[in-house]
């Protein structure tokens, strides 16, 4: 990847937090548990999803600075909705942690070293993933998710 890539990468997760909020801002409870047109999650799901990963991401991107082998847990999405009961949880603690994270993230990974970026950090069962590669799904997935959250509020992506 090159280095205008990466900053423009950086750039998209940086502004994820904010893109998460204004996607849910201004929306009522019943819009943000509603239903969405075809089986999913409602808003309030996708956005909760979102903060519990980013839970887990943050912690993958320290250990993989570590060389500590990071596990790719597998994430049952679904159970992860229900035993930690998104349908009910207040959203603002979720968007504050995406917010903090995020912000954390981002004075790691500006001190990094180019060297740091691209060296391959060992995964059990699975390849050798970078810093990069680790950014690009971070910023994939919270994108996907607004995607999801706009589907459910409003019918459309």
């Amino acid at each position: 990847m090159r280095v205008e890539e990466r900053v423009e990468l950086l750039d998209r997760f940086r502004a994820g937090p904010g893109a998460l909020r204004a996607s849910v801002a201004g929306v009522s409870m019943a819009q943000l548990d509603g239903a969405p047109p075809e089986p999913g999650w409602t808003a309030r799901e996708n956005l909760h999803h979102v903060s519990d990963v980013a839970v887990m991401g943050a912690l993958r991107l320290r250990m993989m600075l570590l060389d500590i082998e990071v596990e790719m847990w597998p994430i049952d999405g679904d159970a992860m909705q229900k035993r930690l009961r998104n349908d009910k949880r207040p959203i603002t603690p979720a968007l504050q942690t995406v917010e903090a994270l995020v912000e954390s993230a981002s004075s790691i990974l500006g001190a990094l070293r180019e060297d740091e970026w691209t060296q391959p950090r060992p995964v059990p069962v699975a390849r050798a993933r970078s810093v990069e590669e680790w950014l690009e799904a971070s910023v994939r997935h919270v994108e996907e998710h607004i995607e999801q959250i706009r589907y459910a509020l409003t019918g459309t992506c």
